[in-house]
């Protein structure tokens, strides 16, 4: 591994732990992946509020309609880059999922979907730990210029960025005793909601994208086992969610 690229990836792991909050830690996540040729990225759980047929989003820049449809259509559950990595804890390219034998025709349309939201390649990083397979950091877009180098620090990164997000979601969120377990932003949305304000309206205010708005409220909707966004605050007040 150059060294260059061994300093980035231990700065990055001393830099993001420093990090109190989601938007300091999405910054430093952003900034470091974008050294590396980046600028589209999931970290996702699949222990502790997540599962691997119902992963837990800490942080993305995904385009909010294809996350919306990966997890709709649940995806997850014939993709053949997370079947790889419930084989290996070493980081990969996409295209080496594509690669393996048997791969169905519904793991072939989720990954030509996929091209769509600038995800023609990519890489991903599993992490493991007590339980096994417990989340990834997912990075889309062109891999043709990485090194096996490149692919050893952003492991590096990846591990930590998973950890100390992790670690900011567990320590911040909002539990309800249906098991719900909603963050910061998903109670904000609600609360907005929940004061008349549309989701344009919210957006505004939180300095978020309108399809980021519905994204939160719909899994807010989704956690809270909610029929609409109406009943989800109905819910939530009830619950003490929101005031």
């Amino acid at each position: 591994m150059s060294s260059d690229r061994l300093s980035k990836a231990l700065e990055f792991a001393v830099s993001i732990t420093a990090r109190v909050n989601m938007q300091a830690a999405e910054a430093e996540l952003k900034d470091f992946v974008a050294a590396f040729g980046f600028d589209t990225y999931v970290i996702a759980a699949f222990t502790g509020p997540g599962s691997l047929k119902d992963p837990y989003v800490l942080a993305t820049a995904w385009d909010a309609a294809w996350t919306e449809k990966y997890l709709r259509e649940h995806y997850i559950l014939d993709d053949p880059v997370i079947a790889r990595a419930a084989r290996t804890a070493l980081p990969f390219f996409y295209h080496e999922a594509l690669e393996a034998p048997g791969i169905s025709d519904r793991a072939h349309k989720i990954r030509e979907e996929a091209r769509a939201y600038s995800l023609t390649d990519g890489v991903f990083i599993p992490v493991y730990g007590p339980s096994g397979f417990e989340g990834c950091l997912s990075l889309g877009g062109d891999t043709e210029h990485l090194t096996a180098s490149d692919l050893k620090a952003l492991h590096i990164a990846g591990v930590y960025a998973y950890q100390h997000f992790f670690r900011l979601i567990k320590n911040g969120v909002d539990t309800s005793d249906t098991g719900a377990v909603l963050t910061k932003r998903e109670t904000e949305c609600l609360k907005w909601s929940a004061a008349g304000k549309t989701s344009t309206d919210i957006a505004d205010v939180l300095g978020i994208s309108r399809h980021t708005a519905d994204w939160y409220l719909k899994e807010a909707t989704r956690k809270l086992g909610a029929a609409n966004r109406t009943h989800a605050v109905a819910i939530a007040f009830r619950l003490g969610l929101v005031a």
